[in-house]
């Protein structure tokens, strides 16, 4: 039996995104067959297509980190994989699947994977934000910032959102922030940052590096601390800043928390929960089928481009303009 997959067979730009026919998944023990409904498209994908990533790449490889699915008894399943989710089929592990409450839509659950997993742990466990601090979070309106905003908010901080463009500032302001500061001009960022924290800022996510990453490090209050998340370009840590003000860096990388999986398990159920009733908002979601290259290299496209909100790729979807082309408005 064969199927459809995206396969990277050498780095490179979008265009070494290859639609190809391949052999159905093998059974392997602990793992599951799940039928993909949606792959999430991420700038990871775009580092590993890049041979840029955090982690070593081999090619060739099926891009896709998340995915949601039905098993072949049926079930539906929000999944973490380490690749392999751009196609029809896909082989996740037990440990890293876990079954979708009636009340969550597919795309719901996709939002909630990457993005939300990593926001709950950045904030929870890495930074271990406590009530009544105030917590920086850049690219508020994107996937992983939207949701970090409000579990934020949701656990008594202070949320100071960072976010590029009006457009993007006014989404993320609808996630409630108590700040939303445009990154657009970085001009004298630090001091805005402190500006609207009122003073400084106790806990921060970082993820662009350079000027973003220098601003967050001066905003930090003494004994402040500050997440690494993403596929951050390289900085130049700022040592006098750090040492004086007893502030700390820590990195973040979501697949190390993999093997512990009653952590990813407790946090993924948490989220569900406060989604199902209304306490979480997911965020908009772009979907582009899997139906050409062509689309599959403007997902990636939207991505670089920085869309706010979540970007899916649906195998078995259809093109439909209003949806494939809303990411350009």
């Amino acid at each position: 039996m064969s199927m459809r997959a995206v396969v990277v067979h050498k780095p490179g730009g979008p265009e070494v995104l290859r639609l190809e026919e391949v052999p159905d998944p093998e059974p392997k023990q602990d793992h599951e067959l799940v039928t993909v409904k949606y792959a999430g498209v991420n700038f990871a994908d775009v580092r590993m297509r890049e041979d840029n990533y955090v982690a070593p790449v081999t090619f060739p490889f099926t891009p896709g980190r998340e995915l949601v699915g039905t098993t072949e008894d049926g079930r539906r399943i929000a999944a973490l994989t380490d690749s392999g989710a751009y196609a029809d089929k896909a082989l996740v592990q037990r440990g890293l699947a876990w079954e979708i409450p009636d009340e969550i839509s597919d795309e719901q659950a996709c939002a909630l994977l990457l993005a939300g997993q990593s926001a709950w742990h950045l904030l929870h466990t890495t930074l271990a934000i406590q009530e009544g601090e105030t917590v920086l979070v850049p690219a508020a309106a994107g996937g992983l910032g939207s949701i970090a905003v409000q579990l934020a908010k949701r656990h008594g901080a202070k949320v100071i959102a960072m976010a590029r463009g009006p457009i993007a500032v006014a989404m993320a302001r609808d996630y409630g922030p108590d700040a939303v500061l445009d990154t657009s001009n970085t001009d004298n960022l630090a001091e805005r940052i402190m500006d609207a924290a009122g003073g400084h800022i106790d806990a921060a996510l970082e993820m662009m590096g350079g000027t973003m990453f220098t601003a967050t490090v001066e905003a930090l209050a003494p004994r402040g601390r500050v997440a690494l998340f993403g596929c951050t370009p390289g900085n130049r840590i700022p040592q006098g800043s750090l040492i004086y003000g007893s502030k700390t860096i820590s990195g973040f990388w979501l697949p190390d928390y993999y093997s512990n999986r009653y952590a990813l398990r407790n946090s993924m159920n948490a989220l569900f929960s406060i989604t199902a009733i209304g306490a979480l908002k997911t965020p908009n979601t772009y979907t582009f089928p899997m139906q050409s290259e062509s689309f599959v290299q403007d997902a990636h496209d939207a991505i670089t481009r920085g869309t706010p909100g979540k970007v899916l790729l649906e195998p078995a979807g259809f093109y439909n303009a209003a949806e494939v082309w809303g990411w350009h408005g």
